[in-house]
C-alpha cells in the first residue's frame, strides 16, 4: 500500500464577491452582510450552499468575514464532491464527536474523507486526504503590525508573552519572551521578527489542535510543548508568494517526544504563515495549489 497522499488548497477571498462600498459607513454592519449578500456574484455563490449553510454564513456581520465562511463552505463541498466521486447535493458536511467537520458517505461502500479547514484575513485553505487512518488539522496565521506592535510597546515582550500562559508551556512562554531576533537597524523590524516567531509558534499550536479535533480549550494545550520551532522566511523572489517550508519542529507531549506526527508551517506572501498537521510522518504533502473560482470551485 502506498503513501497516503494529502491534497492542500488555497482560495484567496478578496478580489471575488465584491461588496459595495457606496454606501461608505452609513451601513451597520449587519445591514453591510445584507446588502453584499443580494450582489449578484455573491447570491450565485450562496445559492450553492444548503439553507442552513446560508444561514450560518450571513450570521457574520462583517461582509469580509461573511465571505471567509462562505468560501469555507464552497472548498469543503468542492473537495467532498470532486474527490469522493459525489454529486453537489450529495456532498454533505457532517460533524463528528467533537464537532470537528467530516464526510459521511450516505452509501455503505462510499469513499469517506478527511478534511480539514482554516480562514484568516482573505485566506480560506483546506487539506485533505482520501486515506481512512489519517487525521488532519491547518492553520492560517496573519501577522496584525499595528496592534500587536503597539501592544508590545506598551507593555514589553515579556509581560505581552505572559498572557498567553494558559496555552503554551513554560518553556515556551520563555522560549517566546526570551526570543533573540535577527539583527535589523529598525527596531521595529526587530519586534517584527519576534513577533513572528510567536506566530509560528500559535499557527503550529493550532493545526495539532485541530489535527486532534479539540480546540484550543483542551485540557492538555499546556502539556503540548514544540521545541527548536522555525520560523518560515517570506519568499524574496519576485512573483512568487510561497516562502520557506519548515519541518523540523520537535514535539513533546507530557515530557515525552513525539515522532507519529508531521508538521509543516510555510510563509505565504508578507504576513501569512500556513501550518499543516498530519497524523501520519510518512503521509506525502502536496504543494498548495491556489484555486480559481470559477475554474476550480464553481465547477
Amino acid at each position: 500500500m502506498g503513501k497516503a497522499e494529502i491534497f492542500r488548497w488555497l482560495l484567496d477571498v478578496q478580489p471575488i464577491w465584491p461588496v459595495d462600498e457606496s454606501n461608505g459607513t452609513s451601513l451597520a454592519a449587519r445591514e453591510a452582510t445584507t446588502q453584499w449578500a443580494k450582489g449578484k456574484e455573491a447570491q450565485y455563490a450562496l445559492n450553492l450552499l444548503t439553507g442552513e449553510e446560508r444561514t450560518k454564513v450571513l450570521r457574520f456581520y462583517r461582509p469580509s468575514d461573511a465571505k471567509l465562511s462562505l468560501g469555507s463552505y464552497l472548498l469543503k463541498r468542492r473537495a467532498i464532491s470532486s474527490k469522493c466521486k459525489v454529486s453537489w447535493p450529495e456532498a454533505i458536511i457532517s460533524e463528528d464527536g467533537n464537532r470537528k467537520p467530516c464526510y459521511k458517505p450516505l452509501k455503505t461502500d462510499g469513499q469517506a474523507l478527511e478534511f480539514n479547514v482554516s480562514h484568516h484575513g482573505t485566506l480560506v485553505a483546506l487539506v485533505g486526504s482520501l486515506s481512512k487512518d489519517l487525521k488532519l488539522g491547518v492553520d492560517i496565521v496573519r501577522t496584525n503590525r499595528e496592534k500587536d506592535h503597539a501592544m508590545v510597546m506598551k507593555e514589553g515582550f515579556q509581560a505581552w508573552a505572559n498572557t498567553y500562559e494558559s496555552v503554551f508551556s513554560a518553556r515556551e512562554v520563555k522560549d517566546i519572551a526570551e526570543y533573540v531576533a535577527p539583527m535589523h537597524e529598525d527596531p521595529q523590524e526587530v519586534i517584527r521578527a519576534k513577533l513572528r516567531h510567536f506566530y509560528t509558534h500559535w499557527c503550529l499550536k493550532e493545526a495539532y489542535v485541530k489535527m486532534t479535533g479539540e480546540a484550543l480549550l483542551a485540557s492538555w494545550l499546556k502539556d503540548l510543548e514544540f521545541r527548536r520551532v522555525q520560523v518560515p522566511s517570506p519568499s524574496t523572489q519576485e512573483g512568487n508568494d510561497w516562502g520557506q517550508a519548515c519541518k523540523d519542529v520537535e514535539i513533546w507531549f507530557h515530557g515525552q517526544k513525539v515522532n507519529d506526527v508531521q508538521l509543516e508551517i510555510q510563509a505565504f506572501k508578507d504576513d501569512y504563515m500556513i501550518a499543516t498537521a498530519s497524523s501520519s510522518v510518512d503521509a506525502s504533502l502536496s504543494a498548495f495549489e491556489e484555486l480559481n473560482l470559477e475554474k476550480d470551485v464553481y465547477h
